[in-house]
């Protein structure tokens, strides 16, 4: 009797766990505190469903792939989504800032910032908060008055809290 109860503890601790001669595997983490993470510029020179590759040229890229949640088209909660891009947003071309985290000695992607895309516009994000200016519409606004000195719109230029003294 001893002997069946601790073969069927055995078999189901391994049902659970896996084989009982293979190490568990680290459970990845899903959100990342700033001081986690690094930010990288570039173009983007391929993207695909699950990795977004970057360089300044063709021929010097590193290939970033997408983590857990951004290779399954969400956000990471500790981002501000009303800046970031999900991998389908991105085209080759465009000019971009990741935000990378080491897990297990392997640098992943965790948020995509899009800041330019050469010969059109920069497209709105995937969440747009009513009465708030959008991260496009200032982004396009500053680089129309870079190109083409267009006059920033008012509603679009930055707001400068009053620290100067009044006199």
């Amino acid at each position: 009797m001893k002997l069946i109860l601790a073969v069927t503890c055995a078999l189901m601790a391994t049902s659970f766990t896996g084989r009982a001669d293979e190490p568990a595997k680290p459970v990845r983490k899903t959100d990342f505190s700033p001081t986690e993470t690094t930010h990288v510029g570039g173009t983007v020179v391929a993207v695909t469903k699950d990795a977004i590759t970057m360089g300044p040229d063709k021929k010097a890229v590193t290939v970033y792939p997408a983590h857990d949640r951004l290779a399954a088209g969400k956000f990471q909660t500790s981002v501000s989504a009303g800046t970031s891009y999900l991998l389908t947003d991105v085209k080759v071309g465009d000019i971009v800032w990741l935000e990378t985290v080491v897990v297990n000695e392997q640098t992943f992607c965790i948020s995509i910032q899009i800041s330019e895309r050469p010969g059109g516009l920069v497209p709105p994000g995937q969440i747009v908060e009513k009465g708030l200016k959008t991260y496009h519409a200032v982004r396009n606004a500053e680089i129309a008055f870079r190109d083409k000195g267009t006059p920033v719109p008012e509603h679009l230029k930055p707001m400068f809290p009053d620290t100067l003294p009044k006199e």
